[in-house]
């Protein structure tokens, strides 16, 4: 198995680099400019002036790990649209959660923001996972 990793060594890191670049351009964009009025008047009691670093950082280092195994690894040998598929799986699970129980327990957490941040998600892993699915297709015909 460790052979295969091997060789396979670069078609895994085209892909995490294209899930990494795809989710942190897309989420800026989103976070940044196309929604930060959104968020600020609909959260502006829970948000931190200054924001903490280290959790998003380690929230994108996991969450494109994650987009990686399931859905690159498995539909690696698939037509690209699989791993679309199951990125808006995840996305619509794990944004789901978050925004879900967010919803359920935080005074302040709206409806509007809990479902405009689930839908964000669910477009956010599913582009995510699709670019990594291409870049583990170019990282394979390198191989």
């Amino acid at each position: 198995m460790l052979e295969k990793i091997k060789q396979q060594a670069g078609s895994i890191l085209l892909a995490s680099l294209f899930i990494l670049i795809t989710f942190g351009i897309l989420d800026a964009i989103w976070l940044g400019w196309l929604s930060v009025e959104l968020y600020q008047t609909e959260m502006k009691s829970l948000l931190r002036d200054n924001f903490i670093t280290w959790p998003w950082l380690v929230f994108y280092l996991m969450y494109g790990a994650v987009t990686f195994v399931l859905t690159t690894v498995p539909n690696r040998e698939k037509p690209w649209f699989y791993s679309t598929i199951d990125g808006a799986l995840l996305g619509l699970a794990s944004y789901g959660a978050y925004n879900l129980t967010n919803y359920s327990i935080i005074e302040g957490f709206t409806l509007k923001i809990m479902l405009t941040d689930w839908c964000w998600g669910i477009f956010l892993t599913s582009s995510s996972a699709t670019a990594g699915w291409f870049g583990y297709q170019k990282g394979n015909k390198r191989n």
